[in-house]
């Protein structure tokens, strides 16, 4: 039997029934249908034709590739369904497309979109598959960009339209939603450099960006609770924001230099994108950065004010990995890749060679920080904030051996991170799931289409983007059929109950 978890909302306890297993995935990593239905460009639309670049076999180098069929959710949502029904998958989180709502402008709907999003619902529901919308994963619709996108504070405005438009016609299916997910990355890398749309590379429009995001969750909140008072979604919903914080370690461990940059680091990237959704207000680093860059903006009262009268339920956990961490002006002498220098001058994050193990692309490959990472969560928000574990994976090249993608590297990955969440559940921190990115192969930002993270192939040379289940997929149904309890890697078990399964697809 599935365990019962809490949530307080708004100083009412909500029971959970379960404890839900799920897949997280993306619209425009793997929608499609990028000119399908009405839908005009988003700013990840002009920024893949503008930066398309295909790098050599096996390579690492970063693949821009166009996403204009991806995996082909648009056509293939309905087989999808069945797949995750199959699955038994608890919930699907799925970030929905903004533009295919608002293609040309702020007031204009597009019921064409609105219409494959309940189709969408449907199909899933039949399959007793939850959908749990996320509203926003940086893909600004481009009419918005061209206004100034999150540099411009109608954005919030702009945003709390199609967040009513979605609860409006959702609603009923939905019970727990999330209003952005990632905004760290995003803002970082699309407003401190080029590496992701828009491209800005200009300290104030990353305040300004930070900020308008957060107003616009709370804005979110605000018409979330008018969409319970008209009855568009259930009393009980919840409402939450991902986060994509790797928790920091110290390096040298014993130093304390990178102890106090340890600190700085949490302030930087896990205070200032979770304290306004939470706690209303932004730690000190943030406001040191504004005054250190002579940045002409306010940040003011009302605004706090606004933040902290509408909070977030839910912390969304995307757990990948942890960072090492070391003072700004300390050198490491040999690592696996260049250390990164933040920008505040206070800390980097550096890759030790020495007993750390890393993936293809130069991630770290660590579990052991998600416990301390739950009580840091709810020691600084409140046990009473549930976490769920919104993302974690493992990006592979993943190769046929006999026909069959036996992802055994992937199924250790799962095991080790499953089964510390697991423990931080029985141990009694307040998590209410674990999703893990992804359902099928997808448009990686970092790498297109080479870097694997699916349970499910996808076929990305053929027209169709038939589907083929991996080793993953039949280890990842053992453990939600067993509620958790079986997580078992025997390998000649797991390679027949594959090729079985292969036999009904």
């Amino acid at each position: 039997m599935k365990k019962y978890y809490n949530i307080f909302h708004e100083n009412k306890l909500i029971t959970m029934k379960q404890f839900l297993f799920c897949a997280t995935t993306n619209a425009f990593q793997m929608e499609g249908g990028r000119h399908l239905g009405n839908r005009k460009s988003s700013i990840w639309d002009d920024f893949t034709k503008r930066r398309f670049f295909i790098p050599p076999p096996n390579s690492t180098k970063r693949e821009i590739n166009s996403i204009e069929v991806s995996s082909d959710f648009y056509h293939q949502y309905p087989i999808d369904a069945k797949i995750c029904g199959k699955l038994k998958l608890d919930a699907l989180n799925y970030c929905l497309d903004w533009t295919r709502i608002f293609p040309n402008n702020s007031t204009q709907i597009n019921m064409k979109g609105v219409q494959f999003y309940i189709n969408v619902c449907e199909s899933f529901k039949k399959q007793n598959v939850k959908i749990i919308p996320i509203l926003f994963h940086w893909d600004t619709p481009m009419w918005a960009q061209k206004l100034g996108g999150w540099e411009n504070r109608k954005c919030i405005q702009w945003f709390r339209k199609y967040a009513e438009v979605m609860f409006k016609y959702l609603g009923k299916y939905c019970d727990i939603w999330f209003t952005s997910d990632e905004n760290s990355s995003f803002t970082t890398f699309g407003y401190l450099s080029n590496y992701f749309p828009p491209e800005r590379k200009d300290p104030t429009a990353f305040v300004k960006a930070v900020h308008h995001l957060a107003l616009a969750s709370a804005a979110c909140k605000e018409v979330f609770i008018k969409a319970k008072q008209k009855h568009y979604v259930s009393e009980q919903a919840v409402i939450g924001v991902g986060h994509d914080w790797s928790p920091p370690l110290p390096y040298p461990s014993n130093c304390s230099k990178a102890k106090h940059a340890v600190e700085a680091y949490n302030e930087w990237y896990l205070g200032l994108y979770l304290d306004p959704y939470f706690l209303g207000q932004y730690p000190q680093i943030f406001y040191d950065f504004i005054s250190n860059n002579n940045i002409k903006f306010h940040i003011s009262q009302v605004d706090l004010d606004y933040l902290k009268k509408y909070p977030m339920d839910l912390i969304g956990w995307n757990y990948y990995r942890p960072f090492y961490v070391s003072a700004f002006d300390y050198e490491l002498i040999s690592s696996k890749k260049p250390s990164e220098k933040s920008i505040t001058q206070k800390f980097q994050i550096v890759y030790p060679l020495k007993k750390v193990k890393y993936t293809a692309w130069k991630w770290t490959i660590d579990s052991s920080q998600i416990i301390p990472g739950m009580k840091y969560l709810h020691k600084k928000y409140g046990k009473q904030v549930p976490i769920l574990i919104l993302e974690n994976g493992l990006g592979l090249f993943d190769k046929p051996t006999k026909g069959l993608i036996l992802d055994k590297e992937r199924i250790q990955f799962l095991h080790n991170h499953i089964k510390e969440v697991l423990k931080g559940c029985r141990l009694g921190e307040n998590v209410i799931g674990y999703s893990l990115w992804t359902y099928c192969d997808i448009f990686s930002p970092s790498a297109g289409y080479r870097k694997n993270y699916g349970l499910v192939n996808v076929n990305f040379k053929h027209k169709n983007r038939p589907r083929t289940p991996k080793l993953s997929y039949v280890w990842y149904k053992n453990v939600i059929a067993s509620h958790g309890k079986n997580l078992s890697m025997n390998w000649k078990k797991l390679t027949h109950e594959l090729k079985t399964e292969l036999k009904y697809w």
